[in-house]
Order: C-alpha cells, then structure tokens, then sequence
C-alpha cells in the first residue's frame, strides 16, 4: 500500500467523527478539528501548541515504531482538569516530513456503563407497565363517550375503539384488531356490499376518506343508507397519531335542509361563519357568484379573509362582540378571487344552534354606489375637461397650506397663469383643438412640478399652482412653464404656438390671508400680460 501522504492524512482526519489531531516531528499541533479543541477546553485552536501541554505522557507514548497503535492516558485540559483517554497513533509522511495523527476517545468506567444500562432496563420496563395502564384509561374513557370514537397511531394503524364504533358499522365489527390498518378496513366495508354508507365511486371515496385523515384536523358530514347523517371529525394527535368520532347530526340536518332551501335561493350573497372562530360553515350560490371562489373553497376561509389587512382585525372585533342582530352602517372594502375590489354593507343576524352560535351575514354591494359617489365628489372638486382640481379645490387647498405655513414658519408661493393666444386657437381651429390645447398644458404643467405642488385649472385659459417654495425657487418653476409651454403643440396634425404669463404671490411677504395672495399674484399676472407676455412678474410687499 502506498503511504499517506500529509494532504491525505489531513483530509482522513477532518472527516473523523471524534476528537483528532495532528502532530509534526517537533511535537508541536499542525492540526486539530473542533471536538479536539472542546475536550482540551479551548475557545479557539491548537495550532502550533506543543503536544505535551495536551498529553504530559507523549515522549514516552510517540516513541513505538509500529505504524498504528493505541494506548491509554490523561488528557490534560486547559482549565486544569483531567480526562482519561485513549489516544489512537498513525505515523504517515516521508521521514524528513513525518507526522503523527491521533484520535481521542474518552474512557467511561465500564462500571458505570453497566449501571447505566441497568437503570435504562428498569425505566423501560417502568415505561411499558405505565403505557398499558394509560391503554387501558383511555380504553375506559373512550366505552364512556356517547359517540362512536376510534384512536390510530402514526401509521395509521387501529389502536382503541369503542362499542358504539363497532356497533356503527357492523360490516367490519368483526375485523377490527389492533395494528390493522384504516385503508384495510375501508376496503373490508366496501367489499362487504353492507356499508351503511352511500357510495358511487369505491376508488374515489377512499383516496378521498385517506386524504382527509391525514389532515392536522378534519371534519365532514357523510349520508348513511337509511337517511341518517353522521359528521366525522378526526383530529392529528402531536405524536401522529389520530382520534376519530362519529357524531349523529340527523336532526340538525333536517333543519338545515329547511333553512337551506331559502338561504341558496335567495338572490343576495349570504353566509353562515362561527361566531367565535368566523370560520365559513355555508354560503349561498349568490356569494359564491360574487366572490369568484368555489363553494368548497369557501368554506375554508374566514369572513375576514376577504377583506383588506386594515379591515380584517376590526371586522372580527366588531362580529365577535356582537350580543343582538346588526344593521349595516359601516361600509366595508372587500376582494374577490379575480382581485377585483368592491364595497359592501353587512347585516348580520345571531343564530343559535343549541350550545353553538353562528352568524348570518347578509352582504349587499354597494361598489356602483360607492364609485358615483366617488365621481360625484371627484367632479365636486375637479375640472371635468383636464382633470385639474378645480378653483373650488385650489382655494380649500390653499387655506389648510397658509394655516400649515403660519404654524410651522414656511415659506408660500402662489402662480396665476394665463395663456397668451389661446382664443385665436379657438377662433381658427374651433372648440374641439381648444379643448385637446387645454389638455396638453395641464399635462404639461404637472410635469415641471414636484411631489406636493399643486396645479389647477381655475376657468378658461387660466391656471394656478401651489407650492411650499421660497421666491427663488418660484422663480425657476414660473421660468420652466413658460418654457415647457412656448413648445409648439401637435394638435389634428398642425402645430400650434402659444405663450403663458404667469403673475407670482409669496407668503409671508404678501401676507397669509388666502383672498389677498390671490389678488395680489393677479395684480402681478397683469402686469407680466403689459410687459409683452410669455413673462412673469413678482408681486412687491406694499411699503
């Protein structure tokens, strides 16, 4: 066999599971994996520490000529503390680069070993007497129960099950055994044509019946032979096992089906949730239509679920705290599958189901009316032909800057612009090209400004903008409308010029009253128009 050579013996070594090192000639650590450096009680390395510092013994231990050998020492830590060892020796390397590589295993007393292994012995027959005895406590308590129940483990192997489960489904009364498994006995039932169950497709139903097992919780509803309705309910245990019950819902089925029979028909979305958890136990075809989402789909969600985040948390507070039935007052933003919102109104009614509450929630759509009065509002404060807030909005606008402006010592500045030639444009071209003109200049008068100016269209050909600016900077703005708007403008393939002049107020220097900043900026638009207009001119504090 070819010898290691160092690389090799390196590489063997930081694969090693334990403790290992590696030592040169002159008995001083070129390498050592980190189980080394905790058994010595070292935070960093020992590299380049003397060997002997590690093991006091090692003159008379590295001495043997065999290759490979072992022998039992005291490793001595850095703390002071000692620990016996057994330390394995492997020469490799030529002789003028010989290198020893040592495995470190800690020596137990044997004794202790042994008595270990006793106590294990004697807890283990201690655990298997406590484990029948638990069997045997939850045998009795699940023969108490007044609902047919079954317990499995984490294979879903049968472990307990009650004579009300047996006596449920006597087709497989007679094949259940502890270890045999919930697929075998869904397949007993079906072969034994006896299945009180109604079923049309074998297959189906129990991939089915095993997906929902396997579920961290599940819970549905199934219709025997003879018209009955049981809800089985089977819940994941935290070692992997499951808990299964049978529950008789016949009566209550009865009376949802009465219920059901107006609650699908009715054309308005409605749904039922649990008052506690909200979550969705039925919906009507109606909601389902509105929110995009299948009926099974449904009923895996939360009545929040389709409300906005900000909405979700106060809409739960508001169901939960409910203690008689609501009218809707609170308009609410919901989403749909497609992710298209709406609003709606709610109305809820309580119902109480024996132990159990549940709600009913009406909900009517109000996006359309919602959307006119939006529009309404928008057309209120808005220019219908450009956009542009309107002189309504300019001026309330303007008052809450001049009270932020007055609070906080801010600087104000006002721009009244009108457009030179713009009536020859409507003279020669007609209204439509006015129209398209006027357009173009809100457009291009938003694109000269920053974030928090403010344009408007005030009537006309005039303009206004808003801006927290000082006189220089109102300066600049005023000279780049005029430049933006001095462009030609592509109107029904012609190119049309006009030109803008611009009259500038500032607060505090023309006051902080609204109705005189904006006399003072037309005082000052005036005389931009006298001084050959596509100008601007400041208006002066008065002396």
């Amino acid at each position: 066999m070819a010898d290691f050579t160092s690389a090799d013996a390196l590489l063997l070594l930081g694969a090693v599971p334990f403790a290992s090192l590696c030592v040169n000639a002159a008995g001083a650590i070129v390498f050592a994996n980190r189980a080394a450096c905790e058994m010595a009680g070292v935070g960093s390395t020992l590299v380049r520490t003397p060997v002997s510092r590690l093991v006091p013994e090692w003159h008379l231990l590295s001495t043997a000529s065999a290759r490979s050998y072992r022998r039992e020492t005291i490793l001595l830590r850095n703390d002071g503390g000692t620990i016996p060892v057994e330390l394995s020796f492997v020469r490799f390397g030529a002789a003028e680069e010989a290198m020893i590589g040592v495995v470190i295993r800690d020596l137990i007393d044997e004794r202790a070993l042994e008595s270990m292994r006793l106590e294990l012995e004697r807890q283990n027959d201690e655990a298997l007497l406590e484990a029948e005895a638990a069997r045997r406590r939850l045998g009795f308590i699940i023969d108490m129960l007044p609902q047919a129940a079954c317990v499995f483990d984490a294979e879903d192997r049968y472990v307990l099950w009650n004579e009300k489960y047996a006596a449920l489904y006597p087709e497989i009364a007679a094949h259940l055994r502890p270890g045999i498994s919930f697929r075998d006995i869904l397949e007993i039932s079906l072969k034994s044509g006896e299945m009180p169950e109604l079923v049309t497709d074998p297959e189906t139903w129990i991939e089915e019946r095993l997906k929902k097992h396997a579920l961290p919780v599940s819970q549905h509803e199934q219709m025997l032979r003879d018209g009955r309705w049981l809800r089985h309910d089977d819940r994941r245990t935290p070692d992997g096992g499951a808990i299964g019950m049978r529950i008789d819902i016949t009566d209550l089925k009865r009376r949802e089906e009465s219920f059901r029979l107006l609650f699908d028909a009715n054309p308005m979305p409605m749904m039922v949730c649990d008052a506690a958890t909200l979550d969705i136990v039925a919906v009507n075809h109606a909601a389902v239509a509105l929110y995009g989402f299948g009926g099974e789909e449904m009923l895996e969600k939360r009545v929040t679920d389709f409300h906005a985040p900000h909405e979700s948390d106060r809409l739960a507070v508001t169901l939960r705290g409910l203690d008689a039935d609501c009218e809707a007052r609170t308009v609410w933003h919901q989403k749909t599958a497609s992710g298209t919102e709406h609003h709606v109104l709610i109305y809820v009614r309580i119902l109480h189901e024996g132990a159990s509450r549940r709600l009913l929630l009406t909900i009517a759509d109000v996006s359309d009316r919602v959307r006119a009065e939006a529009h309404a509002t928008h057309l209120a404060h808005h220019d219908a032909l450009t956009g542009l807030p309107n002189r309504m909005q300019f001026r309330k606008r303007l008052e809450t800057a001049l009270e932020t402006a007055v609070r906080d010592g801010e600087e104000l500045a006002i721009h009244y612009l009108d457009l030179d030639g713009f009536k020859p444009v409507n003279d020669t071209f007609g209204h439509a090209a006015g129209d398209i003109l006027l357009k173009q200049v809100a457009e291009r008068l938003k694109s000269v400004l920053r974030a928090g100016d403010l344009v408007a269209r005030l009537g006309g050909d005039e303009f206004a903008i808003l801006q927290h600016a000082s006189a220089a900077r109102a300066a600049d703005v005023a000279n780049r409308c005029i430049n933006v708007l001095g462009k030609p403008f592509g109107i029904e393939n012609r190119q049309i010029g006009i030109s803008v002049s611009i009259g500038i107020a500032v607060a505090p220097e023309n006051g902080f009253d609204p109705d005189e900043l904006m006399s003072a900026a037309d005082t000052a638009l005036y005389q931009a128009k006298a001084s050959g207009k596509s100008t601007w001119r400041r208006s002066q504090a008065a002396a």
